[in-house]
């Protein structure tokens, strides 16, 4: 059985494993024919409002990442960035979800020799669980259609304010984009419950290992999604898992 680990980490805490990230985004973007996204920017690699998770496989090294980057005054996220010429309005959209906290989820990729193997979902799963960890109220994203079914399951829902219902032609005329947001990171309400469940799991029990099965494939995966010094005591989580176990004994 495939084995693989998929770890988080701020980015500014490592610099070196950030650069390797950028080079396998870059690659995966190369092959798309795709060279004027917004997310390819080195500029959030030394951010300490940016997270980071990566996916290892032992043999292949570093093969998938996604990120988080924290919206605060002045910083401007990729959404807008991408999409302020297309809907001047998504400042005043991604403005009015900032109040009690609010990341982009960004910067998804997959090597090629592991396309198909579900990789998308865990790292989408993955990003969402950890969003309690900085104090993330709200999450938003641009996806692009062929990885939307992947933003569902993680509670991801349309920013139909935007666009066309959130839809935009974006980055290449070949590919629509779509404007995403899960709005409340706490209670989850938009994710199907199936995933629901997988979301609370990785919450309450970040660092875990346990098989998965996607497309028919079993796979091994070791989560190291604890961040160093969250916004929340991850040790009460960690109570509230022991005293469920206790009780469903």
């Amino acid at each position: 059985m495939e084995q693989i680990t998929i770890r988080a980490f701020r980015a500014n805490d490592e610099p070196n494993t950030c650069a390797e990230f950028m080079r396998g985004h870059g690659n995966v973007l190369r092959d798309f024919g795709i060279t004027n996204v917004t997310t390819n920017n080195p500029l959030w690699c030394s951010d300490p409002d940016t997270y980071v998770i990566v996916v290892l496989s032992k043999d292949h090294g570093m093969v998938g990442g996604i990120r988080l980057e924290v919206g605060r005054p002045g910083r401007i996220l990729p959404m807008e960035e991408a999409l302020r010429k297309l809907d001047p309005s998504v400042e005043r959209v991604l403005e009015g979800l900032s109040g009690n906290g609010m990341a982009e989820v960004c910067g998804l990729w997959v090597a090629k020799e592991f396309i198909g193997r579900g990789l998308p979902q865990l790292l989408a799963l993955s990003a969402v669980s950890i969003a309690n960890q900085f104090g993330m109220e709200s999450l938003v994203c641009l996806v692009a259609h062929y990885t939307l079914r992947q933003a569902v399951k993680a509670g991801f829902v349309p920013l139909d304010s935007l666009g066309d219902k959130g839809t935009f032609t974006y980055p290449i005329p070949s590919i629509k984009a779509i404007a995403m947001v899960v709005p409340d990171t706490i209670s989850l309400y938009t994710s199907p419950k199936e995933h629901r469940e997988a979301l609370v799991s990785l919450r309450l029990r970040p660092l875990q290992e346990r098989t998965e099965t996607i497309g028919g494939r079993q796979c091994r995966v070791r989560y190291l999604l604890q961040l160093p010094e969250p916004a929340v005591h991850m040790s009460l989580y960690g109570r509230i898992h022991g005293d469920r176990m206790a009780r469903s004994a």
